[in-house]
C-alpha cells in the first residue's frame, strides 16, 4: 500500500480482527514521533459460528463496530479512515465485496461536507506481522537486542523474530483462540457454585484442555522457531495487546500481594497465571474465576508454551499492536 499521508495528518485505522475491531487514532509528528489520540475496541465475534463465512448477524455486528469507530475518527478530526481485515476475513471468499459495500454505506451516512476517504481491505498474515513489527520499531521497543514479538488473535497468531528493522523470521500461524477453543473444548462451569461434583468435573476439563493445548503448542513452536531462534538468541518475548494485557494486569497484582516487583513477567509468573486460570492449585491470588472468557485458559497455555519453547524467556508487554503499525506505515517515510 502506498504511503500518501503527510506528517501531522490525523489518521484512523481499525484492526478488523476475529474477535474484536480495534481502533487507533493518531498522527506522526514533524519530528517523526508517534502521537496517539484515542483507542477504542468493540467486540464482534466474527467466527462465533465458524470460519470461512460470515453470518448476517456477524456482518451487522461488524458494520455497527465500524460505524462506531468512524464516528470517533470524525470527532477527533481524522482526514482518512482505514480498516484492515485479518484471519476471519482472510478465510471468507466474499470479504472483499462485502468490505466494498460497507465502505460505500459508511461514506453515504456522513454529511457531504464532513466526508473523508474510507478504505477497507483484507491483508495477508505476512503483512499483519510486518505492521506489528513496524509499529513497535517506530515506538523504540526493538532497539536493545533481538526480541520475539507475539500477537495472539482470535484466528491467528503472529510471531516475528527481529532486531530493530532486521527481521529474521516472520510467521502467521492458524492458532488463534477461536481455533484452539474448538480443538480443545471446555465444559461450561455450573450455574450453581454449590454444585461441587459438577464444579470438580468442569475444573478437570479446564486442566485437561490446558495441558493438551500446552503440549500441542510447545511442539508447534519448537518446530516453527527451531534453529532460527537458537541462532539469534532473543532476549525476551514482546507480547502485544489482547491476552498479554490480561497477563500483565494479573501479574502486577500477584507480585504486589507477594510484596515483589519485576520489570518483566518471568516464566514462573506465566505458569502461576495458568494455575489461576485452571484452578490447578488452590490459593493462587488474585483469582481469575469467573473467567472473563474461556479463551483465558488457552491463552495462558499458549503464552507458557511459547516461553518454554524459547528456553524460559521473560515476557514484556505492550498495548501497541497491528493497528498502530499500520497507521504509522501510511505516512510518507521522509
Amino acid at each position: 500500500m502506498s504511503t500518501s499521508h503527510r506528517r501531522g495528518e490525523i489518521l484512523a485505522v481499525v484492526d478488523m480482527g476475529t474477535n474484536v475491531f480495534g481502533l487507533a487514532v493518531g498522527t506522526l509528528s514533524q519530528t517523526g514521533s508517534p502521537h496517539w489520540i484515542q483507542r477504542a475496541e468493540r467486540e464482534v465475534s466474527l467466527a462465533s459460528e465458524g470460519f470461512g463465512f460470515l453470518t448476517e448477524a456477524g456482518q451487522k455486528r461488524a458494520e455497527a463496530a465500524l460505524q462506531h469507530h468512524l464516528q470517533i475518527a470524525l470527532d477527533q478530526g481524522a482526514t482518512a479512515f482505514y480498516g484492515f481485515g485479518t484471519a476471519a476475513l482472510r478465510q471468507w471468499n466474499q470479504a472483499s465485496e462485502w468490505l466494498h459495500r460497507t465502505a460505500s454505506t459508511l461514506l453515504s451516512n456522513i454529511p457531504q461536507q464532513k466526508q473523508i476517504p474510507i478504505n477497507l481491505a483484507v491483508i495477508s498474515g505476512e503483512q499483519e506481522a510486518e505492521w506489528i513489527r513496524y509499529g513497535l520499531q517506530q515506538s523504540g521497543l526493538l532497539d536493545d537486542g533481538p526480541v520475539l514479538i507475539n500477537d495472539i488473535g482470535g484466528g491467528s497468531v503472529e510471531l516475528v523474530l527481529c532486531h530493530g528493522p532486521k527481521t529474521y523470521l516472520a510467521l502467521s500461524l492458524p492458532l488463534g483462540m477461536r481455533k484452539l477453543l474448538h480443538q480443545f473444548p471446555l465444559r461450561k462451569m455450573p450455574k450453581d457454585p454449590q454444585d461441587v461434583p459438577a464444579l470438580a468435573d468442569n475444573l478437570t476439563s479446564y486442566q485437561v484442555a490446558f495441558q493438551q493445548c500446552y503440549d500441542f503448542l510447545l511442539q508447534e513452536f519448537q518446530q516453527q522457531l527451531g534453529q532460527t531462534l537458537s541462532q539469534t538468541q532473543a532476549l525476551r518475548i514482546l507480547g502485544t495487546a489482547g491476552p498479554y494485557r490480561t497477563l500483565e494486569q494479573w501479574t502486577r497484582v500477584y507480585l504486589s500481594e507477594k510484596k515483589q516487583a519485576s520489570a518483566m513477567i518471568s516464566r514462573d509468573h506465566c505458569a502461576a497465571f495458568g494455575d489461576a486460570a485452571t484452578m490447578r492449585l488452590q490459593g493462587i491470588d488474585p483469582p481469575l474465576h469467573p473467567l472473563s472468557t474461556d479463551a483465558v485458559v488457552h491463552a495462558s497455555a499458549l503464552m507458557l508454551a511459547l516461553s518454554d519453547a524459547c528456553g524460559g524467556l521473560p515476557i514484556q508487554t505492550t498495548e501497541l499492536s497491528m493497528r498502530e503499525g499500520a497507521l504509522l506505515a501510511l505516512f510518507h517515510q521522509d
